[in-house]
């Protein structure tokens, strides 16, 4: 089969190698999947540059998180899944080939109505925003909610779980084009972060009281500046650095104020049954209650300028291989 492998770990995208692989085998708990999209994730190129869970001597390694496809071989002790069956899995590795093993307990069925390329995109995005922000932030119904950098993957889902959940959402941008999008996808309020300083409007906009919940996904200043927009009892939890780097211990806050960090392969790790949770977005997706925002596809042996494409940040959604 073709695959994208990293031989050893680099600082660009040249590392990704267009190889012939052999397919591997399903085992007892497993399924093998021939895979029709692939995602691409921040976390993608952490393990590019070998910042990101894998140790030099396991190399050489396929990336990718997140698949979907159809199942041509199934492991003697999975039930529920046959061959034929349209899958989504999240096992962490190996989506950048043509064919990829998952954990049953990893794996989801794709409803008629949902095609490949959105399924795909879909776990991380999802549902990091749903434990973040329910399980971690204890978002309720009419808190004030700041979401950064609205216009990634976890931004657009984050928005939408937000409003369905009852909040007033309040997220950023680069651009007054991407703030005009999120709008539409359901922000109350949007800040066009190269004109504006989201402290400011976000003081503005909740008449000097600040927001509940801030869903932090850029580090830096951008952590810092967060937490100065909490209100008393507010929650900021943040989901890595994009930039800048995040404090590996969460500082002390007055007033009743938090701060944590969240970790959906750490979640999944100790949880694995909420991985079924995906089963009511995919739902969603399909009734057309939710949108998927894929912002565009590139074939597998373009795996390099996908990920270029990724670490510019001039992306709206998410981006995603097709085999």
């Amino acid at each position: 089969m073709k695959a994208i492998r990293i031989h050893q770990f680099g600082p660009t995208e040249e590392v990704l190698q267009y190889d012939d692989a052999p397919v591997p085998q399903p085992g007892p708990k497993e399924l093998l999947v021939k895979v029709e999209a692939a995602a691409l994730n921040r976390a993608d190129l952490g393990l590019r540059k070998g910042t990101y869970r894998i140790d030099p001597k396991d190399l050489p390694v396929i990336p990718g998180r997140e698949f979907a496809g159809t199942v041509v071989n199934v492991g003697s002790e999975v039930p529920g899944f046959h061959v034929g069956q349209r899958v989504v899995a999240q096992p962490g590795l190996g989506g950048y080939a043509e064919y990829a093993v998952a954990k049953a307990s990893q794996t989801r069925p794709v409803p008629d109505g949902v095609d490949s390329v959105l399924a795909a995109a879909m776990p991380t995005v999802f549902l990091t925003s749903w434990f973040a922000l329910v399980e971690d932030a204890k978002m309720k119904s009419a808190d004030k909610v700041l979401i950064q950098a609205g216009g990634s993957g976890v931004g657009i889902a984050a928005i939408q779980i937000a409003k369905h959940g009852g909040a007033r959402v309040i997220t950023t941008a680069g651009t007054d084009e991407k703030c005009s999008r999120l709008r539409e996808l359901g922000a109350d309020e949007t800040i066009n972060y190269t004109i504006n300083d989201f402290r400011q409007e976000v003081h503005r906009l909740t008449a000097g009281r600040g927001v509940d919940v801030v869903l932090e996904m850029v580090g830096g200043e951008v952590y810092n500046k967060s937490l100065e927009v909490l209100a008393p009892g507010g929650r900021l939890v943040s989901i890595g650095g994009a930039v800048g780097p995040i404090p590996d211990t969460p500082p002390a806050l007055a007033e009743g104020r938090k701060a944590s960090r969240f970790s959906i392969t750490n979640y999944l790790n100790s949880h694995p049954e909420a991985f079924n949770r995906l089963d009511a977005f995919l739902l969603l997706v399909r009734d057309k209650k939710f949108q998927v925002v894929i912002d565009r596809t590139f074939p597998l042996k373009e795996a390099r300028a996908a990920q270029r494409y990724l670490e510019g940040r001039e992306h709206f959604g998410k981006i995603v291989l097709t085999m």
